[in-house]
């Protein structure tokens, strides 16, 4: 896929695997390279884009197929959207539960840390369960 500079927006349709996460990282990194959006803005996108697609692969199918995911990238003048749209369970990351603090790194239990980091990044972060039987999340970050 060939990407433009005036493309401010773009999508990208993924297989839910190992290797369709590295696929989609390495669009990221190429259409987030040609916008000076900042380092902490291009953190916050690559943090985000892992987590959820990281989370679609693991947890959204339990059929042992693979699905696709679609993931847009949308540049605004003070934002950058990324939106993920699959076809596995519904789950709405607005409604997960946070993380119990244990105050001790080596007693907290291994996971739920990640989208915590992402409703801390997001600037506004959106899920609807469509008729069709898709998620669809969308999380704004600001740009910095």
């Amino acid at each position: 896929m060939s990407l433009e500079k005036a493309a401010t927006r773009v999508t990208l349709r993924i297989p839910s695997s190992l290797a369709g996460l590295k696929q989609g990282s390495e669009e990221r990194s190429r259409w987030l390279s040609q916008w000076n959006l900042g380092e902490e803005t291009g953190n916050r996108a690559h943090l985000v884009f892992d987590e959820i697609v990281t989370n679609i692969i693991r947890y959204a199918f339990g059929d042992g197929h693979e699905h696709g995911i679609e993931v847009a990238f949308h540049l605004a003048d003070d934002s950058l959207t990324l939106s993920f749209d699959d076809d596995g369970r519904p789950f709405d990351p607005r409604t997960a539960p946070e993380p119990v603090n244990t105050g001790s790194l080596a007693k907290a239990a291994i996971g739920g840390r990640g989208l915590l980091l992402v409703r801390k990044a997001a600037k506004r972060l959106n899920y609807e369960r469509s008729i069709a039987g898709r998620n669809r999340l969308s999380v704004e970050l600001a740009r910095s």
